[in-house]
């Protein structure tokens, strides 16, 4: 099989290859995004919202700055609507293939218009991503791969005018043509997708990743979902060992047991996942679980576009100039600059993409590593930008909130704040938190003490929680028509409804 598997993966190398050329070769990176821009406008200029802006009177990005305005996904969302209703030549000429949603987890879902345009600017990112991958980790192309796939526990949906709603799979941005060898690469199949709940898909992915014996890579989003993925199969490994060879039971029981899954899959290279802002603790679980595999930092990938790709060897991720059109808002002067203007420093990311989102600030905000002269700059993902719960003016922050648990000793433990009606409930592992501890810390925050005292707001409550409770937090949001694997752990969120999904602490 590994012959097989190193032909097919040689196959796929190539492909990727010519595109990873492409990334390297660029040395003017001002000139390449100054050539994706004018022809993205000039390609969209009779749309609805080209003729709004006059894209067909834009000719330069100092012009394009001027006229068109900062966006947020509110700014689309009457026009994602008439899309939605059937209406062509609204934000893009291209039709739109597909709607997809964004993972939402700390308030509601957006659906984001995908056109063949924005899946080839996707590719334009992932392929160097993975003809690199290919090229320097040893011996991960005589083996087969695990791409997270996500259960239609809900059913396949559609818009009003029958656009479908939702990717089933990662492997949907290749296009068709690799997508079918790449088939034949992957541990487990599509099948699990129709998995009839969430129990059911675990078990059946499990299934198959144990009687794949040459798994060499694992590439999912949240670490937390294959943190959970692995804690099935440790709980459940006395039915999962039925399925194995008598010979490889006891090894594979006490590999289980003890959170070897480096043993389990003795194979596995490299595994590629988000390490960074408030993954970052469940990145550290990983590495415990597969000690002495590579593990990989994911870039900045969002719904909406592709920002950056891992090189291996490199601290961060290189910018994907091939991608989109990138303008970067500093954090220290409130300027806007362009990807070849960059210099050290924290920046907020705002994308022009072929989806028809134009200066979208996508809300993540970015460190500059490293800028170079004739290469893309290297930059790392930091956090998201404000991500708040206001219900009467109080406006908490995560980041607020991050340091609120520091200062109670709680930053390595499972917590969540949430809404409940007038009042915020925290569901943490921390025991040593008192519900007056809780809520004279949030009154350190000026709106929220105001709120406090004018009676808006109740005093905040702690509920201890224990079990899983990061299970308990992604089968939540399942429940609330988030795909699994994109579930993206937060500290603060604007969902009420928490208290029937945990367990309490007695």
């Amino acid at each position: 099989m590994s012959v097989k598997c190193r032909i097919l993966n040689g196959i796929c190398r190539l492909v990727y290859s010519s595109e990873y050329r492409r990334f390297m070769a660029v040395k003017d990176i001002g000139r390449e995004q100054e050539k994706y821009l004018s022809e993205l406008l000039c390609k969209n200029k009779d749309t609805l919202y080209g003729r709004k802006y006059h894209f067909e009177d834009i000719h330069s990005y100092k012009d394009f700055a001027e006229m068109l305005p900062l966006t947020k996904y509110e700014d689309f969302e009457p026009f994602i609507n008439m899309i939605c209703m059937g209406e062509k030549a609204v934000l893009t000429a291209e039709d739109v293939i597909l709607m997809e949603l964004t993972s939402g987890s700390s308030g509601g879902r957006k659906m984001i218009p995908y056109t063949p345009s924005l899946k080839r600017e996707f590719g334009r990112g992932i392929m160097p991503w993975l003809c690199d991958i290919y090229t320097n980790v040893k011996s991960v192309d005589s083996g087969k791969s695990y791409w997270s796939i996500t259960p239609l526990t809900q059913g396949k949906s559609f818009t009003e005018c029958g656009i479908p709603i939702g990717f089933e799979e990662d492997s949907e941005y290749f296009g068709k043509a690799v997508q079918h060898i790449m088939n034949a690469l992957f541990a487990v199949d599509s099948s699990v997708k129709f998995s009839s709940d969430t129990d059911s898909f675990y078990l059946d992915t499990a299934a198959q990743l144990l009687r794949c014996r040459e798994l060499s890579l694992i590439s999912v989003w949240s670490p937390s979902f294959l943190t959970i993925l692995c804690g099935y199969i440790r709980d459940n490994a006395e039915m999962l060992s039925e399925n194995l060879p008598k010979e490889k039971r006891e090894e594979f029981l006490c590999s289980a047991e003890n959170d070897r899954f480096d043993k389990i899959f003795p194979k596995l290279k490299i595994i590629s996942c988000w390490t960074d802002g408030s993954s970052a603790g469940q990145a550290e679980d990983i590495k415990k679980m597969f000690p002495g595999v590579y593990i990989q930092p994911k870039g900045l990938i969002a719904t909406e576009c592709f920002v950056s790709f891992p090189i291996v060897g490199e601290e961060g991720s290189r910018l994907s100039v091939r991608s989109h059109f990138f303008e970067f808002k500093s954090l220290a002067d409130g300027k806007i600059y362009t990807a070849n203007n960059l210099q050290k420093g924290e920046y907020e990311v705002i994308v022009t993409t072929g989806g028809g989102f134009y200066r979208y600030c996508i809300g993540d905000i970015i460190r500059v590593l490293e800028v170079y002269p004739d290469a893309p700059p290297r930059i790392r993902y930091l956090r998201r930008n404000a991500i708040s719960s206001d219900m009467f003016g109080e406006k908490l922050t995560e980041d607020f909130l991050r340091g609120v648990l520091k200062k109670l000793g709680a930053e390595n433990k499972f917590c969540l704040l949430a809404p409940e009606g007038n009042f915020y409930r925290l569901y943490t592992e921390c025991r040593n938190i008192s519900a007056d501890m809780l809520d004279n810390a949030l009154c350190e925050s000026y709106h929220y003490n105001y709120c406090r005292q004018l009676g808006q707001l109740q005093a905040a409550q702690v509920c201890i929680v224990s079990g899983e409770p990061h299970k308990a937090y992604i089968k939540k949001l399942a429940d609330d028509g988030m795909r699994i694997g994109d579930i993206k752990p937060c500290l603060l969120t604007c969902r009420s409804g928490w208290e029937s999904y945990f367990e309490r602490k007695l």
